[in-house]
């Protein structure tokens, strides 16, 4: 087994080494991969939140195990990587909220980076910045930036989330760990009676499978992907209501103390 990190802002990971495939999920610009197999087109690997799947090999750069002693972290839900410190430059890549690119040097306002497979490139400094903190209000905060962008099945960023995606890379992008699919997210979290804004609202359209997971946001209402990220409600009679997730609802599950 080698290491590979991920080298496009956003790529896919298929069920099959074709690209007919179904997406099972997506890894971000400079996350490390473990390579279980290799094919022609496509290689079989592991991301850091265990997920496996085909990547095309030409979104990989080769790991050498080493990152740079200093890392940057995207706080712009999408930017742009120059080749130089000037917007009129050649763009050599894009990047997404959350991603961590090794630091280089720095010229004023610009920020030189190193790209996995080498390439240098340059953004601009105001494009860092603080996340909320790692609370139920930093939850719920962090969550609301999203409001409107589209579903797109596998999807774990704002170029288009899936209801567990969205749930996953808020968490993440809050330093708190929870696995990929809204089953595994339901089987880890804690049950809860008393639902507070930040805990998460798992549905099932298909028996005792879990499908569907959203955001409490507080007084019954869920902020979740569904056609796009928004705002629903359980509660009948209140702005929102939506009886097919109130049908649906199995339980609430929490990832913070009480």
């Amino acid at each position: 087994m080698t290491e590979a990190i991920i080298n496009v802002s956003v790529a896919n990971i298929y069920e099959t080494h074709e690209y007919q495939s179904q997406i099972v999920t997506q890894a971000i610009l400079g996350e490390p991969v473990k390579v279980h197999e290799r094919s022609q087109n496509f290689s079989l690997v592991e991301l850091p939140d265990t997920y496996t799947g085909w990547v095309s090999n030409y979104q990989l750069s080769q790991s050498d195990g080493h990152r740079s002693p200093e890392t940057v972290t995207v706080r712009e839900h999408w930017i742009q990587i120059y080749r130089d410190p000037d917007i009129r430059s050649q763009i050599v890549r894009d990047a997404v909220i959350g991603t961590q690119l090794d630091k280089a040097g720095s010229d004023g306002d610009w920020i030189e980076i190193r790209l996995p497979d080498g390439d240098p490139g340059w953004i601009g400094r105001s494009v860092l910045g603080k996340f909320p903190n790692a609370d139920r209000q930093g939850v719920t905060s962090l969550a609301g930036e999203f409001l409107g962008y589209p579903y797109f099945w596998g999807g774990r960023s704002p170029k288009g989330f899936d209801c567990s995606g969205l749930t996953q890379t808020v968490y993440r992008l809050l330093g708190i760990r929870i696995p990929r699919d809204s089953w595994m997210q339901q089987k880890a979290g804690k049950p809860v009676a008393n639902v507070l804004p930040g805990d998460l609202y798992f549905f099932s359209e298909a028996g005792d499978r879990i499908t569907h997971v959203g955001i409490a946001l507080g007084d019954g209402r869920i902020l979740h992907a569904r056609g796009h990220v928004r705002i629903n409600s359980l509660i009948e009679g209140t702005p929102g209501y939506n009886a097919e997730l109130k049908s649906t609802l199995v339980d609430a599950r929490s990832f913070f103390e009480r």
